[in-house]
């Protein structure tokens, strides 16, 4: 295992953009990702790739989600993107388990300094073993999606036999 600091893995380490409300909608082609997860969707993106969303604001602020595709970053989203060093995916796992929330800021609104989150330390195994260790999470996750999926689809036969 190698130490690093958080920045010196990342081919990107910011906030997404702004989004005026007026943008947002419930059938636009692209959703728009923020410290919570999607909140909407809108006509344009602003990343197209594989990161590691990080909440920087709010109540929930430190949570972590892998992200591919396309999106609209918010300003309330802090997005990583790994270079050569680490697997985007492994250390999506791997900034999850470490408490992230516990370093925001103490006002009434919590937050996260992406000053902050690039000093953080990270230990990393080879990108051989991030890759195998990714791989092998990501089929559990495509599990539990197939299962939330089924039960979804369960209550609602459940509910129109009611």
């Amino acid at each position: 295992m190698t130490e690093f600091q958080l920045a010196s893995i990342c081919s990107r380490l910011s906030s997404g953009k702004g989004i005026r409300s007026s943008e947002l909608s419930d059938s636009g082609a692209y959703p728009v990702i923020g410290g919570n997860g999607e909140r909407g969707r809108t006509t344009t993106y602003n990343f197209d790739g594989q990161c590691a969303v990080i909440g920087r604001q709010g109540a929930n602020c430190g949570n972590v989600r892998f992200f591919e595709g396309r999106a609209f970053m918010t300003e309330h989203a802090v997005v990583v993107q790994t270079n050569d060093k680490a697997d985007t995916r492994y250390l999506a796992y791997l900034l999850s388990t470490m408490h992230l929330g516990n370093l925001s800021a103490q006002s009434a609104q919590p937050g996260l300094s992406v000053r902050t989150l690039a000093k953080q330390i990270v230990e990393l195994p080879s990108i051989a073993v991030q890759q195998q260790v990714s791989q092998f999470l990501a089929s559990f996750d495509r599990e539990i999606q197939l299962l939330n999926q089924l039960n979804g689809h369960l209550l609602e036969q459940f509910e129109l036999t009611a």
